[in-house]
């Protein structure tokens, strides 16, 4: 801790920390005070003074009955699956009932630490806490002590303009001075669900909705389109990266027959034989022997002095051949790019004089079925691409310009080419809401989905129909989390149920499955916005959840078997905190644990990087399950069982610990969150069982992290 008169304290700061302290000293109920600081390391070291100072040091001026009471001043961290501060406190009251005893114990008030973390959080979550801080004319009823609100200042902005209701209501504020702290770049992991938190006693959902793997079809069947170029604008591209990968290149005797033509011939045939050169045996003897063939056409014909229908029709053949090797299942960064060169020097060719178009025929130069291979090219290499975001990001712009270039080449009568390019419209901008611009880009995939449905032939098209209406669910679903909560939420639901009813689950198992699945989080998330229906939209999201495990099973699919039991634990978490009979609770939170131990039974045979949820938060989630059942069940179980399910509850929490430090995970919170559940079942043995209760519990703490337990009791 640093002393807060510290020179390295400036002096402002030294005198807000006085103002703060002697507001809170003055102990009067019901205060809400904010605290602003945006250096983390500042605020950690406030925060402990204050705590140090404010316990047991209070000066009465005048004799009172209750001078002898011990003073206590709490620093809680914001529980961030339910952020709500005043639950919280009454919560840890719950937990601690012994400082419930006013003629003991005075608690001068609570200071909430941790709100900073909700800036990592889903917009669903930060919409949680701004909902809780509107309400808190009627929750400060339930606080006797003073309440103090640690933020940054990002976050007084937004609780100004969001959060009147509570702006209104607080006591006073306090801005220390201070360089913000860095913040961490979020990972990968943390949009997977529930980083739980000290005291955090909702589980999260764990899966987001999938979008169907289906990904977007080059027209293979669409060559029989007649095309009429339009006179219109210039397209221009961003700039392609400008290092391709290197390759090794390996000449062949056929390669040598060639003379040196333009540069991007040679670039592009260089890449043809270095993608042959890793080819063996006969497939490597059959390759050369075609492609030499077109190579050797492209050569002779580039010495043509005007664009000839010829040469792009033969940079169309090549490819054409390294395209239909990629639908066939052979995809690689160099086979894409070769395929993408090839389109592109057609492209080229095609629009190098628009004067002299009319000696190309629209029959042997398909330009609209070529921007789009060319397009869904570039989309799968930026999927392809893993070393560089820069790279993937552009490759994906270029793969949406390409399609609105396809657009442009449509004629009225194409209404089911028109369909099909603004379905993998709605992709490419769903992986680009992935890299930038999250609520703008997810619109643009909800409307290009929209106008997708609106084109598809329903009776002819069932399958794309269907598929469209759950990429179209799960757009909504996306958007969701930023804007429009229940409105999208509702959007998400209504596709996801009119797609089910096209898909037979004896024909379609899977993808029935998937859309159940996917149908259960809709209903689940809803029910987080939609209190007074959530016990009904709970069950909605139980019933599917239940049903895509009809076809979803431990043999056929593990993975996604694992992350509907997942959810459904989650499910019916949530499901027991609709009721207050502890018999129902105890019987909910029993289907919650046997959900969440069938998820991770399967999650053990698979590595975390596998997984599409967290296993360590499901550990803890099972843990919490337990204690649950244990501190409710006072009246209805022996002390034996009590003491077995706070043991089980031990147990998994100190499995979320130590696979955590197994794993290397270096998530902090996670490690703490942990670390807290433990001590809270040490105290509650301690508090029940006295000093045979507290052994039991420290006999099983491993001996590596016994030091620090017992450091903290």
């Amino acid at each position: 801790m640093i002393d807060i008169n510290a020179p390295t304290i400036s002096r402002l700061n030294r005198q807000i920390y006085q103002r703060l302290k002697q507001a809170l000293s003055l102990n009067l109920r019901r205060q809400v005070f904010i605290a602003v600081c945006d250096n983390q390391q500042l605020r950690n070291s406030i925060v402990e003074n204050l705590q140090a100072d404010l316990t047991n040091t209070i000066d009465y001026t005048e004799t009172q009955e209750n001078s002898n009471q011990h003073i206590l001043f709490v620093t809680l961290n914001l529980n961030l699956s339910s952020p709500n501060p005043v639950t919280q406190i009454n919560q840890w009251f719950a937990e601690n009932p012994q400082f419930q005893k006013t003629e003991e114990y005075q608690i001068l008030g609570f200071q909430i630490i941790g709100i900073e973390n909700l800036t990592k959080q889903p917009s669903a979550v930060q919409w949680s806490f701004i909902s809780n801080l509107k309400k808190i004319a009627t929750n400060l009823s339930k606080l006797e002590s003073s309440l103090l609100l640690w933020i940054t200042k990002p976050w007084l902005n937004t609780i100004k303009q969001s959060a009147p209701e509570f702006w209104n209501w607080h006591t006073g504020i306090f801005e220390f001075e201070g360089d913000p702290t860095p913040i961490t770049p979020r990972q990968k992991k943390s949009s997977l669900p529930n980083k739980t938190k000290p005291l955090s006693f909702s589980p999260s959902i764990t899966s987001s909705p999938s979008i169907n793997t289906v990904r977007p079809l080059m027209a293979l069947e669409q060559k029989s389109y007649t095309v009429e170029s339009k006179n219109s604008q210039a397209y221009i591209l961003p700039p392609a990266p400008q290092k391709l990968p290197e390759l090794s290149i390996n000449h062949s005797q056929y390669q040598e027959n060639i003379p040196r033509p333009e540069l991007e011939f040679v670039e592009l045939a260089n890449l043809v034989w270095a993608e042959i050169s890793r080819k063996s045996g006969e497939e490597k003897n059959s390759l050369e022997k075609q492609q030499f063939q077109i190579i050797k056409e492209i050569q002779d014909l580039n010495k043509s002095q005007y664009p000839s229908p010829e040469l792009a029709v033969a940079y169309q053949t090549l490819g054409d051949v390294h395209r239909d090797r990629i639908l066939a299942g052979e995809v690689s960064e160099q086979s894409l790019i070769i395929a993408i060169r090839a389109y592109e020097m057609v492209i080229e060719w095609t629009f190098q004089d628009r004067g002299n178009i009319s000696q190309f025929s629209s029959s042997k130069i398909p330009v609209l079925d070529i921007l789009n291979d060319l397009a869904t090219l570039y989309w799968m290499l930026s999927r392809q691409i893993k070393s560089s975001k820069s790279d993937s990001l552009v490759y994906l712009e270029r793969s949406i310009i390409l399609y609105q270039m396809a657009m442009g080449e449509i004629t009225p009568s194409q209404k089911d080419t028109y369909a099909r390019l603004q379905k993998n419209l709605g992709l490419a901008y769903g992986d680009l809401a992935t890299h930038q611009e999250a609520e703008q880009n997810w619109e643009r995939s909800v409307r290009a989905y929209q106008e997708a449905i609106f084109y598809l032939d329903k009776v002819a098209d069932v399958q794309d129909y269907a598929t469209t209406l759950n990429n179209l669910g799960t757009a909504y679903w996306n958007l969701a989390q930023h804007t429009q909560e229940v409105e999208h939420l509702q959007g998400a639901i209504s596709a996801y149920a009119e797609s089910i009813d096209y898909f037979t689950p004896e024909i379609q198992p899977l993808n029935y499955a998937m859309i159940q699945n996917n149908l259960g989080i809709a209903y689940w998330n809803l029910a987080q916005f939609q209190t007074e229906a959530s016990e009904a939209l709970i069950l909605k999201a139980i019933d599917a959840y239940l049903v895509a495990l009809k076809y979803r099973t431990s043999e056929n699919l593990p993975l996604a078997y694992a992350a509907t039991k997942n959810n459904l634990g989650t499910a019916y978490w949530h499901l027991a905190n609709q009721f207050e009979e502890h018999q129902i609770r105890s019987k909910l939170f029993h289907e919650a644990i046997a959900a969440y131990s069938q998820a991770v039974s399967i999650a053990q045979q698979f590595s975390p990087s596998q997984l599409t949820f967290d296993i360590l938060a499901t550990y803890n989630n099972i843990g919490l399950a337990y204690y649950q059942i244990a501190i409710e069940s006072n009246t209805t179980l022996d002390k034996d069982s009590q003491i077995k399910n706070l043991e089980a509850a031990l147990d998994h929490h100190l499995l979320a610990h130590s696979n955590r430090l197994q794993t290397n995970i270096n998530e902090i919170q996670g490690e703490q969150a942990s670390v807290d559940y433990i001590l809270r079942i040490i105290r509650t043995l301690y508090s029940k069982y006295g000093i045979q209760g507290q052994n039991l519990a420290l006999s099983k703490i491993p001996s590596n992290l016994l030091p620090q337990i017992l450091s903290m009791l």
